[in-house]
Protein backbone atom coordinates (compact mmCIF):
# COMPACT_ATOMS: atom_id res chain seq x y z
CA UNK A 1 0.00 0.00 0.00
CA UNK A 2 2.77 2.38 0.74
CA UNK A 3 4.70 1.69 -2.84
CA UNK A 4 0.68 2.00 -4.10
CA UNK A 5 0.22 5.56 -2.81
CA UNK A 6 3.72 6.71 -3.32
CA UNK A 7 3.60 5.76 -6.82
CA UNK A 8 -0.38 7.62 -6.98
CA UNK A 9 1.87 10.79 -5.28
CA UNK A 10 5.01 10.00 -8.22
CA UNK A 11 1.89 10.52 -10.87
CA UNK A 12 0.34 14.12 -9.79
CA UNK A 13 3.84 15.17 -8.50
CA UNK A 14 4.67 14.51 -12.57
CA UNK A 15 4.87 18.28 -14.14
CA UNK A 16 6.11 21.00 -16.67
CA UNK A 17 8.98 22.52 -15.38
CA UNK A 18 7.83 25.97 -16.11
CA UNK A 19 7.84 27.90 -12.39
CA UNK A 20 8.64 31.47 -12.99
CA UNK A 21 11.32 31.59 -9.83
CA UNK A 22 12.56 28.54 -11.16
CA UNK A 23 14.73 30.74 -13.97
CA UNK A 24 16.24 33.04 -11.56
CA UNK A 25 17.24 29.73 -9.08
CA UNK A 26 19.29 28.18 -11.76
CA UNK A 27 20.72 31.18 -12.70
CA UNK A 28 21.88 31.50 -9.03
CA UNK A 29 23.34 27.78 -8.76
CA UNK A 30 25.36 28.74 -12.39
CA UNK A 31 26.83 31.25 -10.43
CA UNK A 32 27.63 29.83 -7.13
CA UNK A 33 28.90 26.51 -9.28
CA UNK A 34 31.23 28.60 -11.99
CA UNK A 35 32.12 30.71 -9.15
CA UNK A 36 32.78 28.29 -6.12
CA UNK A 37 31.69 30.60 -3.76
CA UNK A 38 27.65 31.03 -2.66
CA UNK A 39 25.99 33.93 -5.17
CA UNK A 40 25.86 36.75 -2.46
CA UNK A 41 26.10 40.22 -4.30
CA UNK A 42 23.05 41.08 -6.78
CA UNK A 43 24.58 41.07 -10.63
CA UNK A 44 21.76 40.45 -12.65
CA UNK A 45 19.54 43.78 -11.96
CA UNK A 46 20.15 47.68 -12.30
CA UNK A 47 17.56 48.62 -9.56
CA UNK A 48 19.72 46.19 -6.95
CA UNK A 49 23.41 45.76 -8.56
CA UNK A 50 25.91 45.68 -6.59
CA UNK A 51 23.54 45.10 -3.46
CA UNK A 52 23.89 42.22 -1.08
CA UNK A 53 21.57 39.50 -1.26
CA UNK A 54 21.06 37.57 1.66
CA UNK A 55 20.45 34.16 -0.74
CA UNK A 56 19.38 31.64 1.85
CA UNK A 57 18.86 29.05 -0.67
CA UNK A 58 22.21 28.74 -2.15
CA UNK A 59 22.57 25.18 -1.54
CA UNK A 60 19.17 24.28 -3.06
CA UNK A 61 20.00 26.22 -5.97
CA UNK A 62 23.05 23.97 -6.77
CA UNK A 63 21.13 21.17 -6.33
CA UNK A 64 18.65 22.44 -8.69
CA UNK A 65 21.10 23.60 -11.19
CA UNK A 66 23.66 20.41 -11.00
CA UNK A 67 20.21 18.39 -11.74
CA UNK A 68 19.20 20.37 -15.06
CA UNK A 69 23.20 20.92 -16.55
CA UNK A 70 22.83 16.58 -16.34
CA UNK A 71 19.33 15.82 -17.23
CA UNK A 72 17.85 18.96 -18.29
CA UNK A 73 14.46 19.08 -18.44
CA UNK A 74 13.72 16.03 -17.29
CA UNK A 75 16.19 16.73 -14.44
CA UNK A 76 14.03 19.06 -13.28
CA UNK A 77 11.02 17.30 -13.30
CA UNK A 78 13.08 14.19 -11.32
CA UNK A 79 14.09 17.30 -8.71
CA UNK A 80 10.57 17.75 -7.70
CA UNK A 81 8.89 13.93 -7.80
CA UNK A 82 12.05 12.87 -5.52
CA UNK A 83 11.46 15.21 -3.12
CA UNK A 84 7.73 15.15 -3.27
CA UNK A 85 7.78 11.68 -2.78
CA UNK A 86 10.05 11.31 -0.15
CA UNK A 87 8.25 13.98 2.15
CA UNK A 88 4.75 12.05 1.79
CA UNK A 89 6.98 8.60 2.50
CA UNK A 90 7.82 10.27 5.67
CA UNK A 91 4.25 11.73 6.33
CA UNK A 92 3.07 8.20 5.99
CA UNK A 93 5.34 6.71 8.38
CA UNK A 94 4.20 9.39 10.80
CA UNK A 95 0.40 8.68 10.94
CA UNK A 96 -1.76 6.32 12.69
CA UNK A 97 -4.24 4.00 11.52
CA UNK A 98 -4.88 1.71 8.88
CA UNK A 99 -3.05 1.15 5.61
CA UNK A 100 -6.08 2.39 3.36
CA UNK A 101 -6.53 5.52 6.07
CA UNK A 102 -2.96 6.53 5.84
CA UNK A 103 -2.89 6.06 2.05
CA UNK A 104 -6.16 8.51 1.64
CA UNK A 105 -4.84 10.81 3.74
CA UNK A 106 -1.44 11.14 2.31
CA UNK A 107 -3.65 11.52 -1.13
CA UNK A 108 -5.66 13.98 0.09
CA UNK A 109 -2.73 16.06 1.92
CA UNK A 110 -0.96 15.56 -1.70
CA UNK A 111 -3.96 16.96 -3.12
CA UNK A 112 -3.40 20.19 -0.96
CA UNK A 113 0.28 20.86 -1.18
CA UNK A 114 0.07 20.50 -5.34
CA UNK A 115 -0.79 24.24 -5.79
CA UNK A 116 3.02 24.65 -4.32
CA UNK A 117 4.67 21.72 -6.25
CA UNK A 118 7.31 23.42 -8.33
CA UNK A 119 11.37 23.39 -8.82
CA UNK A 120 11.89 25.38 -6.38
CA UNK A 121 14.42 24.97 -3.01
CA UNK A 122 10.59 25.33 -1.02
CA UNK A 123 10.39 21.60 -1.47
CA UNK A 124 13.25 20.96 0.56
CA UNK A 125 11.48 22.57 3.67
CA UNK A 126 8.23 20.59 2.85
CA UNK A 127 10.96 17.58 3.10
CA UNK A 128 12.65 18.74 6.72
CA UNK A 129 8.93 19.71 7.61
CA UNK A 130 7.89 16.33 7.43
CA UNK A 131 11.08 14.86 8.93
CA UNK A 132 11.16 16.54 11.90
CA UNK A 133 7.26 16.20 12.82
CA UNK A 134 8.24 12.69 12.41
CA UNK A 135 10.48 12.89 14.66
CA UNK A 136 8.29 15.08 17.54
CA UNK A 137 5.66 12.59 17.16
CA UNK A 138 8.25 9.88 18.20
CA UNK A 139 9.17 11.76 20.72
CA UNK A 140 5.79 12.63 22.20
CA UNK A 141 5.03 8.86 22.11
CA UNK A 142 8.13 8.11 23.89
CA UNK A 143 9.70 6.06 21.07
CA UNK A 144 12.79 8.32 20.93
CA UNK A 145 14.77 10.40 23.28
CA UNK A 146 17.44 10.90 21.46
CA UNK A 147 17.41 14.89 20.54
CA UNK A 148 20.75 15.87 18.97
CA UNK A 149 20.07 15.47 15.66
CA UNK A 150 17.51 18.45 15.70
CA UNK A 151 20.69 21.32 15.47
CA UNK A 152 22.37 19.28 12.59
CA UNK A 153 19.11 18.98 10.63
CA UNK A 154 18.38 22.71 11.12
CA UNK A 155 22.38 23.67 10.05
CA UNK A 156 21.17 21.99 6.47
CA UNK A 157 18.00 23.63 6.81
CA UNK A 158 19.47 26.67 7.07
CA UNK A 159 21.66 26.86 4.10
CA UNK A 160 18.92 24.90 1.78
CA UNK A 161 16.00 27.25 2.41
CA UNK A 162 14.50 30.15 4.56
CA UNK A 163 11.82 27.53 5.36
CA UNK A 164 13.41 26.51 8.00
CA UNK A 165 11.28 29.53 10.33
CA UNK A 166 8.26 26.48 10.01
CA UNK A 167 10.43 24.23 11.57
CA UNK A 168 10.54 26.71 14.39
CA UNK A 169 6.83 27.04 14.32
CA UNK A 170 6.21 23.74 14.74
CA UNK A 171 9.03 23.39 17.72
CA UNK A 172 6.96 26.20 19.37
CA UNK A 173 3.80 25.10 18.97
CA UNK A 174 4.82 21.56 20.24
CA UNK A 175 6.24 22.85 23.16
CA UNK A 176 3.65 25.80 24.18
CA UNK A 177 1.40 22.78 23.78
CA UNK A 178 3.18 20.56 25.86
CA UNK A 179 3.61 23.01 28.40
CA UNK A 180 -0.31 23.55 28.38
CA UNK A 181 -0.98 19.86 28.58
CA UNK A 182 1.32 19.12 31.82
CA UNK A 183 -0.43 21.97 33.66
CA UNK A 184 -3.79 21.45 32.56
CA UNK A 185 -3.84 17.60 32.52
CA UNK A 186 -0.95 16.72 34.85
CA UNK A 187 -2.27 13.24 35.18
CA UNK A 188 -2.64 11.62 31.95
CA UNK A 189 -0.11 9.06 31.44
CA UNK A 190 0.80 10.21 27.78
CA UNK A 191 1.87 13.78 28.95
CA UNK A 192 5.20 14.27 28.86
CA UNK A 193 7.30 15.38 32.36
CA UNK A 194 8.72 18.71 32.81
CA UNK A 195 12.23 17.74 32.34
CA UNK A 196 11.18 15.98 28.94
CA UNK A 197 9.94 19.14 28.17
CA UNK A 198 12.56 20.92 29.40
CA UNK A 199 15.13 18.46 26.99
CA UNK A 200 13.04 19.65 24.05
CA UNK A 201 13.35 23.11 24.65
CA UNK A 202 17.06 23.02 25.46
CA UNK A 203 17.54 21.52 22.02
CA UNK A 204 15.68 23.81 20.00
CA UNK A 205 17.39 26.79 21.66
CA UNK A 206 20.36 25.01 20.48
CA UNK A 207 19.06 24.75 17.44
CA UNK A 208 18.36 28.35 16.93
CA UNK A 209 21.94 28.59 16.96
CA UNK A 210 23.14 26.05 14.82
CA UNK A 211 20.96 27.56 12.11
CA UNK A 212 23.01 30.76 11.89
CA UNK A 213 26.05 28.07 10.89
CA UNK A 214 26.21 29.14 6.65
CA UNK A 215 27.30 31.99 4.88
CA UNK A 216 24.69 34.52 5.85
CA UNK A 217 25.48 34.36 9.34
CA UNK A 218 23.36 35.90 11.92
CA UNK A 219 21.50 37.49 8.70
CA UNK A 220 19.54 34.05 8.84
CA UNK A 221 17.69 35.56 11.58
CA UNK A 222 16.40 38.16 9.68
CA UNK A 223 14.99 36.71 6.85
CA UNK A 224 11.72 35.26 7.88
CA UNK A 225 10.88 39.14 8.90
CA UNK A 226 12.21 40.90 5.48
CA UNK A 227 11.26 38.06 2.89
CA UNK A 228 8.70 40.68 1.66
CA UNK A 229 7.29 43.91 2.83
CA UNK A 230 3.57 43.62 3.58
CA UNK A 231 2.58 46.49 1.50
CA UNK A 232 4.21 44.56 -1.95
CA UNK A 233 3.59 41.20 -1.56
CA UNK A 234 0.01 40.90 -0.19
CA UNK A 235 -1.25 43.15 -3.12
CA UNK A 236 0.96 42.26 -5.96
CA UNK A 237 2.00 38.54 -6.02
CA UNK A 238 -0.29 35.64 -6.07
CA UNK A 239 1.36 32.92 -4.03
CA UNK A 240 1.36 35.40 -1.26
CA UNK A 241 -2.35 36.36 -1.38
CA UNK A 242 -5.06 34.70 0.09
CA UNK A 243 -6.33 31.42 -1.15
CA UNK A 244 -9.57 31.79 -3.92
CA UNK A 245 -11.77 29.47 -2.97
CA UNK A 246 -13.89 29.59 -5.77
CA UNK A 247 -11.33 27.96 -7.72
CA UNK A 248 -10.76 23.98 -7.93
CA UNK A 249 -7.59 23.76 -6.53
CA UNK A 250 -7.92 25.58 -3.98
CA UNK A 251 -11.05 22.35 -2.81
CA UNK A 252 -8.72 20.10 -1.01
CA UNK A 253 -8.00 22.31 1.63
CA UNK A 254 -11.34 22.84 2.53
CA UNK A 255 -11.86 19.44 2.06
CA UNK A 256 -9.01 18.28 4.68
CA UNK A 257 -10.11 21.81 6.96
CA UNK A 258 -13.27 19.91 7.42
CA UNK A 259 -12.78 16.47 7.79
CA UNK A 260 -10.28 17.34 10.08
CA UNK A 261 -12.79 19.22 12.60
CA UNK A 262 -15.32 16.29 11.64
CA UNK A 263 -12.92 13.89 13.10
CA UNK A 264 -12.19 15.30 16.32
CA UNK A 265 -15.77 15.76 17.08
CA UNK A 266 -16.89 12.35 16.61
CA UNK A 267 -12.94 10.76 18.03
CA UNK A 268 -14.15 11.30 21.57
CA UNK A 269 -10.72 11.62 22.24
CA UNK A 270 -9.22 15.11 23.79
CA UNK A 271 -7.23 16.82 21.59
CA UNK A 272 -3.86 17.66 22.66
CA UNK A 273 -3.02 21.29 22.81
CA UNK A 274 -0.22 21.06 20.52
CA UNK A 275 -2.90 19.97 18.05
CA UNK A 276 -5.21 22.74 19.22
CA UNK A 277 -2.55 25.51 18.66
CA UNK A 278 -0.93 23.86 15.64
CA UNK A 279 -4.31 23.76 13.59
CA UNK A 280 -4.56 27.06 14.63
CA UNK A 281 -1.27 28.59 13.64
CA UNK A 282 -0.50 26.71 10.90
CA UNK A 283 -4.47 27.21 8.91
CA UNK A 284 -3.87 31.08 9.60
CA UNK A 285 -1.43 31.41 7.88
CA UNK A 286 -2.16 29.22 5.60
CA UNK A 287 -5.60 31.72 5.04
CA UNK A 288 -3.37 34.39 4.66
CA UNK A 289 -1.59 33.02 1.93
CA UNK A 290 -1.39 30.31 -0.31
CA UNK A 291 1.98 29.34 -0.46
CA UNK A 292 1.62 28.09 3.51
CA UNK A 293 -0.57 25.32 2.33
CA UNK A 294 2.26 22.54 2.29
CA UNK A 295 2.90 23.01 6.21
CA UNK A 296 -1.13 23.17 7.06
CA UNK A 297 -1.55 19.82 4.64
CA UNK A 298 1.80 17.92 6.50
CA UNK A 299 0.96 19.11 10.22
CA UNK A 300 -3.21 18.73 10.00
CA UNK A 301 -2.54 15.33 8.77
CA UNK A 302 -1.31 13.71 11.15
CA UNK A 303 -3.93 15.07 13.43
CA UNK A 304 -6.55 13.92 11.38
CA UNK A 305 -5.33 10.51 11.23
CA UNK A 306 -4.89 10.25 14.85
CA UNK A 307 -8.61 11.32 15.33
CA UNK A 308 -10.37 9.57 12.31
CA UNK A 309 -8.58 6.27 13.36
CA UNK A 310 -10.20 7.02 16.63
CA UNK A 311 -13.80 7.93 15.75
CA UNK A 312 -13.55 4.63 12.87
CA UNK A 313 -12.85 2.42 15.87
CA UNK A 314 -14.61 3.48 18.46
CA UNK A 315 -18.11 5.05 16.70
CA UNK A 316 -18.40 4.70 12.69
CA UNK A 317 -17.11 0.60 13.02
CA UNK A 318 -19.83 -0.22 15.60
CA UNK A 319 -22.46 1.28 13.96
CA UNK A 320 -21.28 -0.16 10.51
CA UNK A 321 -21.94 -3.38 12.37
CA UNK A 322 -24.82 -2.63 14.22
CA UNK A 323 -26.56 -1.76 10.85
CA UNK A 324 -25.50 -4.81 9.84
CA UNK A 325 -27.51 -6.88 12.75
CA UNK A 326 -24.57 -7.42 14.46
CA UNK A 327 -24.42 -7.40 18.31
CA UNK A 328 -21.81 -5.11 19.96
CA UNK A 329 -18.50 -6.92 20.42
CA UNK A 330 -19.22 -9.39 18.46
CA UNK A 331 -16.42 -10.05 15.20
CA UNK A 332 -17.28 -8.70 12.48
CA UNK A 333 -16.67 -12.35 9.93
CA UNK A 334 -13.49 -11.70 7.55
CA UNK A 335 -13.13 -13.34 4.13
CA UNK A 336 -10.54 -15.75 4.57
CA UNK A 337 -7.48 -15.00 2.60
CA UNK A 338 -7.25 -17.99 1.39
CA UNK A 339 -9.65 -17.33 -0.99
CA UNK A 340 -7.36 -16.04 -2.99
CA UNK A 341 -4.27 -17.66 -4.18
CA UNK A 342 -1.40 -16.11 -2.61
CA UNK A 343 0.73 -16.29 -5.92
CA UNK A 344 -2.58 -14.81 -7.91
CA UNK A 345 -2.30 -11.93 -4.92
CA UNK A 346 0.74 -11.18 -5.18
CA UNK A 347 1.02 -11.28 -9.00
CA UNK A 348 -2.35 -8.81 -9.22
CA UNK A 349 -0.72 -6.38 -6.57
CA UNK A 350 3.09 -6.06 -8.25
CA UNK A 351 1.01 -5.58 -11.83
CA UNK A 352 -1.11 -2.74 -10.64
CA UNK A 353 1.86 -1.01 -8.77
CA UNK A 354 3.85 -1.89 -11.90
CA UNK A 355 1.52 -0.34 -14.62
CA UNK A 356 1.07 2.87 -12.48
CA UNK A 357 4.70 3.12 -12.49
CA UNK A 358 4.59 2.99 -15.96
CA UNK A 359 1.90 5.69 -16.02
CA UNK A 360 3.77 7.48 -13.76
CA UNK A 361 7.24 7.24 -15.52
CA UNK A 362 5.81 8.12 -19.07
CA UNK A 363 4.07 11.13 -17.87
CA UNK A 364 7.37 12.74 -16.17
CA UNK A 365 9.11 12.09 -19.92
CA UNK A 366 6.02 13.48 -21.78
CA UNK A 367 6.09 16.80 -19.03
CA UNK A 368 9.24 17.21 -19.14
CA UNK A 369 10.02 16.44 -22.83
CA UNK A 370 11.16 19.85 -24.45
CA UNK A 371 8.77 20.20 -27.18
CA UNK A 372 6.04 19.79 -24.38
CA UNK A 373 8.00 22.87 -22.38
CA UNK A 374 8.53 24.88 -25.19
CA UNK A 375 4.96 24.22 -26.20
CA UNK A 376 3.62 25.36 -22.59
CA UNK A 377 6.45 28.50 -22.10
CA UNK A 378 4.72 29.84 -25.46
CA UNK A 379 1.58 30.43 -23.65
CA UNK A 380 3.46 32.44 -20.80
CA UNK A 381 6.69 33.60 -21.73
CA UNK A 382 7.59 36.32 -24.07
CA UNK A 383 9.87 34.05 -26.40
CA UNK A 384 9.29 35.77 -29.47
CA UNK A 385 10.54 39.00 -27.70
CA UNK A 386 13.36 37.73 -26.06
CA UNK A 387 14.68 35.77 -29.99
CA UNK A 388 14.38 39.77 -31.25
CA UNK A 389 16.68 40.95 -28.22
CA UNK A 390 18.92 37.99 -29.18
CA UNK A 391 19.15 38.99 -32.88
CA UNK A 392 18.78 42.55 -32.93
CA UNK A 393 18.89 44.30 -29.95
CA UNK A 394 21.67 45.66 -28.29
CA UNK A 395 22.48 44.80 -24.58
CA UNK A 396 20.69 47.44 -22.08
CA UNK A 397 18.51 47.95 -19.19
CA UNK A 398 14.86 46.38 -19.38
CA UNK A 399 11.63 47.12 -17.66
CA UNK A 400 9.69 44.15 -17.50
CA UNK A 401 6.88 41.90 -16.04
CA UNK A 402 7.27 40.95 -12.26
CA UNK A 403 6.72 37.05 -13.11
CA UNK A 404 9.27 37.04 -16.47
CA UNK A 405 12.48 38.12 -14.98
CA UNK A 406 13.61 35.63 -13.86
CA UNK A 407 13.86 33.94 -17.27
CA UNK A 408 15.11 36.73 -18.92
CA UNK A 409 18.03 36.46 -16.23
CA UNK A 410 18.41 33.14 -17.18
CA UNK A 411 18.20 33.81 -20.85
CA UNK A 412 19.43 37.42 -21.51
CA UNK A 413 22.88 37.37 -19.92
CA UNK A 414 24.27 40.63 -21.53
CA UNK A 415 20.96 42.65 -20.06
CA UNK A 416 19.60 43.53 -16.75
CA UNK A 417 16.26 43.59 -15.57
CA UNK A 418 14.26 45.64 -13.09
CA UNK A 419 13.22 42.78 -11.29
CA UNK A 420 12.71 39.05 -10.86
CA UNK A 421 11.07 36.96 -8.37
CA UNK A 422 13.32 37.98 -5.58
CA UNK A 423 11.23 39.99 -3.60
CA UNK A 424 13.09 40.53 -0.18
CA UNK A 425 15.92 42.01 -2.66
CA UNK A 426 13.56 44.83 -3.52
CA UNK A 427 11.14 45.29 -0.53
CA UNK A 428 8.02 47.17 -1.14
CA UNK A 429 9.03 50.30 -3.17
CA UNK A 430 10.71 48.71 -6.10
CA UNK A 431 7.38 46.84 -6.07
CA UNK A 432 5.50 49.28 -6.43
CA UNK A 433 7.04 51.32 -8.93
CA UNK A 434 6.78 48.33 -11.09
CA UNK A 435 3.27 48.16 -10.99
CA UNK A 436 2.88 52.39 -10.83
CA UNK A 437 5.05 52.32 -13.87
CA UNK A 438 2.97 49.57 -16.00
CA UNK A 439 -0.27 50.82 -15.09
CA UNK A 440 1.15 53.74 -16.26
CA UNK A 441 0.44 56.01 -12.67
CA UNK A 442 1.93 58.87 -11.33
CA UNK A 443 5.39 59.79 -12.79
CA UNK A 444 5.52 56.41 -15.02
CA UNK A 445 8.05 58.66 -17.21
CA UNK A 446 10.31 59.56 -14.53
CA UNK A 447 10.98 55.95 -13.20
CA UNK A 448 11.75 55.01 -16.52
CA UNK A 449 14.15 57.66 -16.98
CA UNK A 450 15.48 58.10 -13.55
CA UNK A 451 16.46 53.93 -13.93
CA UNK A 452 18.14 54.86 -17.61
CA UNK A 453 15.62 52.06 -19.48
CA UNK A 454 16.21 50.70 -22.77
CA UNK A 455 13.19 48.23 -23.17
CA UNK A 456 9.83 47.67 -22.50
CA UNK A 457 8.63 44.35 -22.03
CA UNK A 458 5.29 43.69 -20.64
CA UNK A 459 2.26 41.76 -21.22
CA UNK A 460 -0.14 42.96 -24.30
CA UNK A 461 -2.76 45.03 -22.81
CA UNK A 462 -0.89 47.10 -20.31
CA UNK A 463 -1.57 50.76 -20.30
CA UNK A 464 1.65 51.37 -20.28
CA UNK A 465 1.85 50.20 -23.98
CA UNK A 466 -0.45 53.25 -25.55
CA UNK A 467 0.82 55.31 -23.25
CA UNK A 468 4.78 54.61 -24.25
CA UNK A 469 4.03 55.01 -28.07
CA UNK A 470 2.35 58.24 -27.67
CA UNK A 471 5.66 59.53 -25.63
CA UNK A 472 7.76 58.26 -28.30
CA UNK A 473 8.69 54.88 -27.03
CA UNK A 474 8.45 52.35 -30.92
CA UNK A 475 6.99 49.09 -30.93
CA UNK A 476 9.85 46.58 -31.74
CA UNK A 477 8.21 43.57 -31.50
CA UNK A 478 4.51 42.06 -30.68
CA UNK A 479 2.75 38.62 -30.53
CA UNK A 480 -0.14 37.03 -28.51
CA UNK A 481 1.97 37.38 -25.12
CA UNK A 482 4.12 40.26 -24.98
CA UNK A 483 5.22 43.58 -26.64
CA UNK A 484 8.32 44.94 -26.62
CA UNK A 485 9.06 48.59 -26.95
CA UNK A 486 12.25 50.38 -27.40
CA UNK A 487 13.67 53.74 -27.17
CA UNK A 488 13.88 55.89 -30.80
Amino acid sequence: MLVLTLALVFLMAARVPVDPDMWWHLRAGEETVTNGKPYMTDTLTYTRFGAPWVNHSWLSQVVLYLAYRVGGTIGLGLYVVVLIVATMALLYRTLSGGVFLKAGIVVLASSVMALVWSPRPQLFSFLLFAGLNYWLQRYLQRKTNLLWPLPLLFILWGNLHAGYSLGFMLLGVTLGGLMLDRLLRPAESTTLTWLEIGRLADWTAISLLAVVVNPNGFNTWKIPFQTIGTDAGVQYIIEWASPNFHLAQTKPFLVMLFACVIALGLSGKRATSSEITGLTLFGMIALLAQRNFAPFALFTAVVLSNHANTAWAGLILPALQRMKGRKKGDAAPTRSRQAINPRLRKAINLTLVGLILLAAFGQLVYVTHPVIVKSNMQNYYPLGAIEYLEKYGKPGNIFNDYGWGGYLDWRLRDYKVFIDGRADLYGGAIIKELVDTTDAKGDWQGTLDRWDVDYILVMRGMRLIDQASDAGWLILYQDKVSVLLGKK
